[in-house]
């Protein structure tokens, strides 16, 4: 009989040892959301020259963009 629990015993701790399940992701605050909105914006706008280079013209730069002044 004692066999048979230890036996059992072997059987079971691997599943006894699994984790619980993989905790859901807590929602972004509005400033953590602000700021994967503007990453997000930022890494677009470099990929756009390639994304959609009818509006850009040689230089790579919109109409818009020329107007300003350089910082």
């Amino acid at each position: 009989m004692t066999k048979f629990l230890i036996a059992a015993l072997l059987a079971i701790s691997p599943v006894a040892a699994q984790t619980s399940e993989a905790q859901p992701k807590p929602l972004l605050t509005d400033r953590e959301q602000v700021q994967a909105d503007r990453a997000k914006a930022a890494v677009e706008e470099r990929n756009a020259p390639t994304a959609r280079p009818w509006d850009r013209d040689a230089s790579g730069k919109r109409p818009w963009e020329k107007l300003t002044a350089p910082k």
